[in-house]
């Protein structure tokens, strides 16, 4: 019912009704277009999946020359552009749609009636949600974070208004965005809920501080990123204990193959988003080698290896080409934000800072709900431990969409964890991604986008 407000419904169509009231904009947080987030076929980009220059037709792992659309080829091969001037870019798209919500929510309860700290609340959430967009799409679309160059390095159009009809807005730099996003969390926290009004699928206080943190890591302000975690933890410190769950090798769908809790009864879920469509590339990925040496010489004692990768996609050993494995969790995960996460930010906060004892210990509570039989990791090198961190956020959210592509790009500038990313295109030919390119891990924009502005 609640399906527009008046910044964009102009005529108001038959069937339609425009908020009047606090409680009715408060709805709109509750709507489907808010669930989802970010694309998994950012997968494409980074250096856990194995892409095959061809495949024999009757498997169903993407390849070059077989099952992979040609904006996804471009992708993989880091093209100039990724999509035809006819094509949505849906992570562009849906963000900003999901912003425009946020936004007819932020102007539309000035002038709601009802009670004002449920104003308060409601635009909190609404604040923070919109901090949690742009934070996607400053990853993305701007370059690797460097504060040298973020005031003049362009990123997104900042959009901070209703009205459905603006068009070309300038195209924001990377601070600008930045700056917009710990300025809208900056105001939400202190009305943020406590608890989520309803379920993990609203912001709380929690969610605000996991975020926050986020934000702070992302842009290289580790002290900051580490006392927003350890709030965050103070709301939510809870870890699923991954042993005991079962895998049922003769069922393939989500919620069947694997007994591994929904979003919303996992404990670890601060605030819950999902892939869209919900599985991500699941069954269609085949995991590189590098990825898979990720897990050790016993990788089946980890259950994020034993419950996620398989070399009988589906329970169809013929499924999966000979020596390969296959990405096929058959599950919808949550990749908004977690207490997984902040225990490794803080972790890596605190290694940072040349602490020892205290992130070890975060990586060993962590580990010890995944791994069967497991012995605790004994380091005392800084830089060892920094990067047995930062590897274990690889196996933590393995092919999650998101969060190895914000960590390569985080690290882009880290002399000592840098990465390079080589893809090969279908005749074998390398196609390298230069941490120490400015274009390292380009997204473009859209299309329509640099068309408006000339490019």
């Amino acid at each position: 019912m609640l399906s527009g407000c008046k910044g964009f419904l102009g005529n108001v169509p038959k069937g339609y009704q425009i908020p009047q009231k606090v409680e009715e904009f408060d709805l709109l947080l509750n709507g489907e277009d808010l669930l989802t987030y970010g694309a998994s076929f950012l997968d494409l980009m980074v250096d856990q999946a194995h892409i095959p220059g061809s495949l024999p037709p009757e498997y169903m792992q993407i390849n070059l020359t077989y099952g992979m659309s040609e904006s996804w080829r471009r992708m993989y091969l880091y093209d100039d552009y990724f999509y035809e001037p006819n094509k949505d870019d849906q992570i562009y798209v849906n963000g900003y749609k999901r912003i425009f919500i946020y936004n007819a929510i932020i102007e539309g309860l000035k002038d709601a009636t009802g009670d004002d700290k449920e104003r308060s609340r409601v635009r909190a959430e609404a604040l923070a949600g919109r901090a949690f967009e742009y934070l996607m799409l400053v990853t993305v679309y701007a370059p690797p974070y460097d504060k040298e160059r973020a005031s003049q390095a362009l990123a997104v159009p900042l959009n901070l208004s209703d009205d459905i009809n603006k068009q070309d807005l300038p195209i924001a730099t990377q601070q600008e965005v930045w700056d917009q996003i710990f300025s809208d969390l900056d105001e939400a926290l202190p009305a943020l809920p406590e608890k989520p009004t309803t379920n993990a699928y609203r912001m709380s206080r929690t969610a605000g501080y996991a975020l926050y943190a986020r934000a702070a890591f992302l842009t290289h302000q580790y002290d900051l990123a580490l006392e927003y975690a350890k709030k965050a933890l103070q709301g939510n410190d809870a870890l699923l204990d991954m042993k005991p769950l079962t895998l049922n090798v003769n069922e393939w769908a989500a919620g069947e193959r694997n007994n591994y809790p929904e979003a919303l009864t996992n404990p670890e879920s601060i605030y819950i988003r999902h892939f869209l469509p919900y599985i991500g590339l699941s069954e269609y990925l085949l995991v590189g080698q590098r990825a898979l040496a990720l897990y050790g010489d016993e990788p089946e004692k980890d259950m994020r290896y034993f419950l996620f990768i398989t070399d009988i996609p589906g329970g169809t050993p013929e499924a999966n080409p000979e020596g390969e494995f296959t990405w096929n969790p058959a599950v919808e995960f949550n990749i908004g934000l977690s207490t997984p996460e902040m225990y490794l930010i803080a972790a890596e906060c605190e290694a940072r800072k040349g602490m020892i004892a205290e992130p070890l210990a975060r990586l060993n509570a962590l580990r010890a709900q995944r791994i069967h039989d497991y012995t605790p990791l004994n380091i005392s090198d800084k830089k060892e431990l920094i990067s047995t961190i930062i590897a274990e956020r690889e196996r933590e959210y393995l092919l999650r969409g998101y969060y190895r592509y914000m960590d390569l790009k985080r690290l882009a500038t880290d002399s000592e964890f840098a990465v390079t990313v080589t893809h090969y295109d279908v005749d074998g030919k390398a196609v390298v991604a230069d941490p120490k390119s400015p274009d390292y891990l380009k997204h473009p924009l859209p299309y329509i986008v640099l068309e408006g502005r000339g490019e």
